[in-house]
């Protein structure tokens, strides 16, 4: 395989994906006919009738175009897939760090729902491609430490730990797992939007224009929360309520309009809303490579003459939410837990 594929090539990938997740200064020219593809998906996710805009193709390519290269530059960042497995856990460092003991990543895995289904979906498969998300902390405390041949105690001391352990995207193999993460991706960005139109339109007056801007927060708050609580967000309770709340807005609103005369929406004024967010995307989907020296104990070691393993994880931050771990995994069938041995 050419290891230096051309952009054409790249451009294909991600529109057949429909987007990733990344970092790029330019936006290089794209095939027109896929710049046409992407566009349309955008619309549609929007608003259809943004295709009654004129010229609505010309106004959205420079910031689409921005999306495709901010995508296609890290489409790839992710890190190759780890075998998480009891056997590995036993000889890799990052395994042994993300879970305290072997049976607590057998039981992990074989609890998950998602896994057990893709198992049972597909009978001659020996392992399945997961996506794993969680959030690293870090915190100070107290504890013992060697000077040499002497202990030391109530030795400060910086303490790696993880929560909100979230499996997703149980797939065949490593590029339907990456699609995965970058669908995700992409909808948020088509969320932010939608949201951002809003927050741009809501002077707006009229009860037509209420009841379309309610419209777009809702679709907003939706396109949302499928793509974090899809992707490795574990409580999305917060939007759901939203959700909630807006969705008896609009009844009301659509109750009130049946009495008034609607008034037509400024379509332009969403162009401008969606070009501002596609222009921008490292702005709302952020990314960093974070590389630490951990001991056993999962203490940083900050001198290089300490024993310690050093790892790297590449951390995601969607939006305002905390960033997120995320680790590409293998999981073999054959540590997948029989029912009632162990697994809930």
């Amino acid at each position: 395989m050419n290891p230096h594929p051309t952009f054409a090539a790249k451009a294909r990938a991600w529109l057949a994906r429909l987007a990733g997740s990344g970092q790029s200064a330019t936006a290089p020219r794209c095939d027109p006919a896929l710049l046409r593809r992407a566009i349309e998906q955008v619309v549609d996710g929007v608003d259809p009738r943004l295709h009654a805009v004129l010229d609505y193709v010309r106004k959205l390519t420079p910031a689409v175009e921005r999306t495709i290269a901010y995508f296609i530059d890290c489409g790839q960042w992710l890190a190759a897939p780890v075998d998480f497995s009891a056997r590995r856990w036993a000889v890799d460092s990052l395994v042994r760090t993300l879970f305290a003991t072997a049976a607590d990543l057998q039981r992990f895995f074989s609890d998950d729902p998602g896994v057990r289904a893709y198992f049972h979906d597909h009978p001659l498969a020996d392992e399945a491609y997961i996506g794993l998300g969680v959030t690293r902390h870090e915190r100070r405390a107290f504890g013992v430490a060697m000077s040499g041949e002497v202990m030391q105690r109530e030795v400060s001391q910086i303490v790696i730990s993880f929560s909100d352990y979230r499996l997703f995207g149980a797939c065949d193999n490593e590029q339907q797992l990456r699609q995965n993460i970058e669908q995700r991706g992409f909808g948020f960005l088509i969320g932010e939007a939608l949201e951002r139109i809003v927050e741009h339109q809501g002077s707006a007056h009229g009860r037509e224009h209420e009841k379309q801007f309610l419209e777009l927060r809702l679709r907003g708050l939706m396109q949302k929360r499928l793509a974090m609580d899809s992707l490795y967000y574990e409580s999305n309770a917060g939007l759901d309520d939203e959700i909630a709340a807006l969705r008896t807005r609009l009844m009301h609103e659509q109750e009130a309009l049946a009495l008034s005369h609607g008034e037509t929406t400024v379509l332009d004024d969403y162009i401008a809303g969606i070009s501002a967010v596609l222009a921008d995307p490292e702005r709302y989907v952020k990314r960093a490579t974070v590389r630490l020296r951990i001991n056993r104990m999962n203490i940083k070691v900050e001198s290089p003459d300490q024993p310690a393993d050093e790892l790297a994880f590449s951390e995601v931050t969607i939006g305002g939410r905390p960033p997120r771990v995320v680790v590409l995994t293998r999981f073999p069938r054959s540590d997948l837990l029989v029912k009632g041995a162990g697994v809930i």
